[in-house]
């Protein structure tokens, strides 16, 4: 038996031969796709974000009816993209010759690493990775503005922030810097005091 396919018209057989229960007023038989014309719907779906999911008369095409007649490649990317649109913040590869999808599972700590070509990207800002905090992470920066209301001091190396709670101003940065608390100057290269006697 052969069904006419809605998209191409051309008679294929039942089995290579998607039929759905939609169909336009007037229309005597349901909605068919072939297997050619079901898997061009579903490969322009995954670059025109506007196509996906695939629809016919505005209903999804359920993914389970079409694994029969669709090539796994085809399906995984679909599962792929579904990921990639279901994210609320998706991270892309900041490498301008590259920028696939970076799945959630492959960032770790703000930083995402492609599996294509190995670049890091920063969560955050989405520029290629950079040392220390992202300056564009909102967290870190109400953060910033309570360490400046508080008086702290950030490494002048690695930017960690740090509270002198007691002692001489005389920091050592778990990075091995040694600076001033007061200027963030290395240590005795500034004319501040050494310590206040409120701190020790």
């Amino acid at each position: 038996t052969h069904i006419s396919c809605s998209a191409c018209m051309e008679p294929k057989p039942r089995f290579d031969v998607l039929e759905l229960n939609c169909h336009r007023d007037g229309d005597a038989t349901p909605h068919a796709y072939c297997r050619g014309c079901l898997v061009d719907l579903f490969q322009a779906s995954l670059t025109d974000t506007t196509l996906f999911p695939p629809r016919c008369c505005g209903n999804l095409i359920p993914i389970s009816a079409c694994r029969a007649i669709v090539p796994s490649a085809v399906i995984r990317a679909y599962e792929e993209k579904e990921i990639e649109l279901l994210l609320p913040n998706p991270v892309y590869c900041s490498n301008r010759y590259c920028g696939k999808f970076i799945k959630p599972q492959h960032i770790i700590a703000d930083v995402a690493t492609c599996l294509v070509c190995r670049a890091e990207t920063c969560c955050v800002c989405k520029n290629p990775n950079h040392r220390g905090v992202c300056p564009k992470d909102p967290a870190v920066l109400a953060l910033i503005d309570i360490a400046g209301k508080m008086k702290w001091q950030r490494c002048p190396k690695c930017r960690t922030l740090v509270e002198l709670q007691m002692g001489c101003y005389h920091m050592t940065c778990p990075c091995g810097s040694q600076f001033c608390y007061l200027c963030a100057k290395p240590w005795k290269t500034c004319k501040c005091p050494q310590w206040d006697e409120g701190h020790l």
